[in-house]
């Protein structure tokens, strides 16, 4: 691995021993199992599984019973909330105990628990921004509403990161590819340029790649997945869809998935395992928010594969944001644009 991004997991600091009533970090239970005894933070961790168990079932009920009045929707509030909170609450705890192990070489939250607080935050704050959208004349389905869920969700994600992934010391934001100031107090301009340019050409033939993988499994299963973004009517909508798939997405997902969760498996597995499983996550996490039968979700995951990998490859070749948010701009853009143009036209 070459680049100017230190990727690599980190040689295990020494520490002491233990002391006879201090049990070893790795005889402490882990998040999964129920227990307070051992756990340095036990308030924190009862909070994580209650919450996250009430706000869950809670879901559930609404889900199955379908309120449509106002209840309906205060109970789904309640239930996004609480579920949030547990999740936060879970990642916090999980902090704290791996920063106590002190031998890890990542120290933060797992990103699949990060990456639910996030969903569950993100519903939350779309259920109290529903009203005012529609206010402000914002349709639901459309290009706009698209938008809107995705500044909710990036700004969710990047809350979540910055409390308890950069708050807890486990990473900081350079390590996770971030740009920032030289030495002299300015910003890094060449750098990121030149990594940014190397992603938007490497994301040509990775676009290529896909659109004939995309193919060959449409024509085998007979199925098209759904869009992630509504369909374009107007030059209006197409120029909002631009905005949302070249530069909002890119931005928060990048952070997201190469910045903080690549990175915390490549130093906690390796570049291999820690480029992989970024990569299902990332692919998941899309397929998770699309509509349409089993066939097209398989081809919705299968397609996004081939891109998850290049961006967590080109990420952690060069340590940079840019290389993996220059690359997923360009295989947004030119579906976008041929779109806005046959509109224009």
């Amino acid at each position: 691995m070459t680049g100017s991004g230190d990727l690599r997991p980190p040689e295990p600091p020494g520490s002491d021993p233990p002391g006879p009533d201090q049990p070893s970090p790795s005889a402490r239970p882990g998040l999964r199992i129920f227990s307070l005894d051992g756990r340095h933070a036990p308030g924190l961790y009862l909070v994580g599984w209650l919450a996250s168990l009430l706000g869950a079932s809670t879901i559930l009920v609404v889900f199955l019973g379908q309120p449509s009045d106002l209840a309906g929707a205060i109970l789904l509030g309640l239930g996004t909330l609480l579920l949030a909170t547990g999740l936060a609450a879970a990642a916090g705890s999980q902090a704290i105990e791996r920063q106590a192990a002190g031998n890890l070489g990542y120290r933060g939250p797992s990103p699949f628990i990060l990456l639910g607080a996030t969903v569950a935050l993100t519903l939350f704050i779309e259920l109290i921004a529903f009203v005012p959208l529609g206010a402000l004349g914002v349709r639901a389905g459309s290009p706009a509403e698209a938008l809107s869920g995705l500044l909710i969700l990036n700004g969710s994600a990047l809350l979540l990161v910055a409390v308890f992934v950069v708050g807890t010391g486990a990473l900081g934001w350079r390590e996770m590819g971030v740009p920032g100031r030289t030495p002299g107090g300015g910003f890094m301009i060449a750098g990121p340029f030149r990594n940014l340019l190397e992603g938007m050409i490497v994301g040509v033939p990775i676009l290529l790649l896909t659109a004939v993988l995309g193919a060959v499994l449409v024509g085998l299963l007979g199925v098209t997945p759904a869009s992630p973004l509504p369909a374009a009517q107007t030059p209006a909508d197409a120029a909002i869809n631009l905005v949302s798939g070249v530069l909002i997405a890119p931005l928060g997902e990048e952070l997201f998935y190469r910045g903080f969760a690549t990175t915390a498996w490549v130093r906690g597995l390796g570049p291999r395992a820690g480029i992989l499983r970024g990569a299902l996550l990332f692919a998941l996490a899309h397929v998770l928010t699309l509509s349409g039968t089993p066939p097209a979700a398989l081809i919705a995951f299968v397609t996004r594969l081939p891109v998850a990998l290049a961006l967590g490859w080109i990420f952690v070749r060069r340590g940079s944001l840019a290389s993996s948010f220059g690359l997923h701009a360009m295989f947004n853009a030119i579906p976008l644009i041929l779109v806005g143009l046959s509109l224009g036209g």
